[in-house]
């Protein structure tokens, strides 16, 4: 007998596209650039007192970015990403970048905010971002990864190389 699969085990998956490298690295600056921006809007605010730099970037970071669960883990065979998606972020929103040692997820759609302003209830379009750079363990084969976002999770499958080995110039000056 076929067991018929209901709406809680029916999963929905979509293939994320992968992208170069560089796309997603010229992405990072502008996110970084923004941060920057709306960081220094936060000091002005406060009277330009110094001493809040660093409060200053994680609360800007925090409103530029979205935050999602994420884990790393090591097979024997291969390097995966697992992050949990905002609700309904769909799979041609987000973007993939997968290189020898690194991977990164960057991701933005329109989501409808609702704020009170005093007066009445107003709605309106805002950005919601996605961005995350993982550095790995060992070195992956950047042309035989895939991504796949299955209901709200992403999973980034990354095959190890037959040489996974670090380069000594990069694990010394790793600074976490």
């Amino acid at each position: 007998m076929k067991e018929e699969l209901t709406p809680q085990k029916r999963e929905k998956s979509a293939v994320v596209k992968l992208v170069p490298a560089g796309l997603l690295t010229h992405r990072k600056n502008e996110i970084d650039r923004m941060i920057a921006q709306r960081a220094y809007e936060l000091f002005e605010g406060r009277g330009c007192l110094h001493g809040h730099d660093v409060i200053d970037w994680l609360q800007a970071e925090d409103q530029i970015v979205h935050s999602c669960r994420h884990d790393l883990r090591e097979s024997t065979e291969a390097i995966i990403l697992r992050a949990e998606m905002p609700s309904s972020y769909p799979a041609d929103k987000l973007l993939v970048s997968v290189e020898p040692w690194r991977v990164i997820v960057s991701g933005e759609r329109e989501v409808e905010v609702s704020y009170w302003d005093g007066a009445k209830t107003r709605t309106e379009a805002r950005p919601q971002r996605i961005f995350r750079a993982h550095d790995l363990p060992v070195e992956v084969i950047p042309s035989t990864a895939t991504a796949i976002l299955r209901d709200n999770t992403l999973e980034v499958v990354m095959p190890k190389a037959d040489t996974a080995k670090k380069p000594e110039a990069r694990s010394a000056s790793s600074c976490g």
